[in-house]
């Protein structure tokens, strides 16, 4: 399996920590996590919603200099997993190419372990998300 560089990193670091490791990091994440640019703020209804998880997620992306695809998500502070493992493929996705992003295997979260630290349901919340991003990545990439 071929994952983008930064997302192949994360996957490596999470994959060898412990249980408390991995929750310590989903929080760092959360906490890292920008706020959804102003120019979005107003644009909700134009921004792509994460049905499969039970906290509300938004998704809105745009194109950067290079071509590369640059994703924006709101989700609300107090849910801290949903913002960390969301943080976690927008940290290794940005920038990424649409044929990069879409070649992102739905499974490719198995070496992480995450069921050690979170539930089944924000682990398919988690694989909502990718879905989703790949969604927008294509219609932002179409534009």
């Amino acid at each position: 399996m071929t994952l983008p560089n930064k997302l192949q990193e994360i996957v490596d670091d999470i994959a060898s920590m412990s249980r408390e490791e991995k929750l310590e990091t989903l929080i760092a994440y959360a906490e890292s996590m920008p706020d959804l640019p102003v120019r979005f703020q107003e644009e909700r209804s134009k921004m792509e919603a994460v049905p499969e998880c039970m906290t509300p997620v938004f998704i809105i992306a745009e194109k950067d200099d290079n071509s590369g695809i640059i994703f924006h998500l709101d989700i609300p502070k107090q849910s801290p997993t949903v913002r960390g493992l969301a943080s976690i493929l927008t940290n290794g996705l940005n920038g990424c190419s649409l044929e990069e992003i879409i070649s992102v295997p739905a499974d490719f979260y198995l070496p992480m372990n995450l069921q050690e630290a979170v539930s089944q349901q924000r682990i398919n919340g988690f694989m909502g998300v990718l879905a989703h991003m790949k969604q927008v990545a294509v219609k932002v990439s179409s534009e």
